[in-house]
């Protein structure tokens, strides 16, 4: 069993896709395995992944109908074999060839279910990187029990946005069912969430190992559409619903507004939309301005404020002109 899989959805990512791979390869621990996922790319990824599986076995590749990142993570999640899974988005690439000895030597200090690290945006525009996360309070997080350190992240905006600046251990995944909602966008929160809620300890280094790739012009992530409504709809569905489930009222108060905090990005990514589709996007996000009740942070306090004040369709506009509320 490989101490580490690292899972990569690939689509359309040809240029990139190289330095992703290769920062991989050039990492001092050796004992991971890499899973590319080809998620039906149209360009020459899928002949480019079966070279790199050709010339390391340590590289897998599977093949599929694209379906999204979300299916392609899934499906990467089944395929691998390792003690911790990671998740490496094929546009992005770690930074230091001693991040996986890093990740290795802190798990053999304090084994915990989750470990954190940090990150830095790569813009592509005017080639400069800047660490975008870090920080991390160390003394609190290694003297503390996992209830106090998941009250630490949630509550003061360090619990990640996405999957891949973690390791966390495939059982977490199996043994609560853990998966990728497919079809929607912004999907992530839930994932996250998912696994901060069901495992029982919390480790974290402040090296920031992961580098994003900011500014590429076809990115997903660069987009709004109403797949990343319906996604926060579904997190804002599912997570008042489970947060009933959690007994303790502390935490059980940071995921409402944690929750909150989602929805209310909502609005930025609204903002962001043809008028058309922003109003069909609203009516969404309409049914569920009752959320906002429960945050405690200043901004989506605001955001409460503001769309009774002004209307849902101006508040919206505002938030994504000057970027009122940002994402994690």
């Amino acid at each position: 069993m490989p101490r580490f899989s690292i899972i990569v959805p690939v689509y359309n990512v040809e240029q990139y896709l190289a330095e992703c791979v290769e920062s991989v390869l050039a990492q001092t621990f050796t004992d991971w395995e890499m899973i590319l996922v080809d998620d039906g790319s149209p360009d020459n990824c899928p002949r480019l992944c079966d070279e790199w599986a050709g010339k390391d076995a340590r590289i897998k590749v599977v093949h599929k109908k694209n379906g999204g990142a979300s299916s392609a993570r899934n499906v990467g999640i089944r395929e691998s074999g390792g003690e911790y899974i990671l998740f490496l988005d094929s546009d992005d690439f770690y930074n230091d060839k001693d991040a996986l000895k890093t990740f290795d030597n802190k798990l053999k200090e304090n084994e915990t279910d989750v470990l954190i690290f940090g990150c830095t945006d790569f813009n592509m525009n005017t080639g400069k990187t800047i660490v975008s996360r870090t920080g991390y309070d160390l003394d609190l997080i290694g003297k503390h029990n996992y209830i106090d350190t998941l009250h630490y992240l949630l509550s003061s905006k360090m619990i990640p946005g996405g999957p891949t600046i973690f390791c966390v251990k495939k059982s977490i995944i199996v043994n609560n069912d853990i998966h990728f909602k497919e079809g929607i966008q912004d999907e992530d929160y839930d994932f996250v969430l998912s696994i901060f809620i069901s495992c029982q300890s919390i480790g974290a280094i402040n090296d920031p190992f992961y580098s994003y790739r900011k500014g590429r012009l076809d990115s997903v992530t660069g987009s709004s559409n109403i797949k990343m409504i319906c996604g926060i709809e579904y997190t804002v569905n599912k997570w008042l619903e489970q947060s009933q489930k959690i007994h303790n009222e502390m935490i059980k108060k940071d995921v409402l507004n944690y929750v909150a905090f989602i929805y209310s990005t909502g609005f930025v990514i609204c903002g962001r939309m043809k008028r058309k589709t922003r109003k069909d996007a609203l009516k969404i996000m309409n049914q569920y301005t009752a959320v906002l009740k429960y945050a405690y942070w200043i901004k989506p306090k605001i955001t409460f404020a503001a769309v009774k004040l002004l209307g849902a369709n101006l508040f919206s506009v505002l938030a994504a002109k000057y970027f009122i509320i940002s994402h994690i």
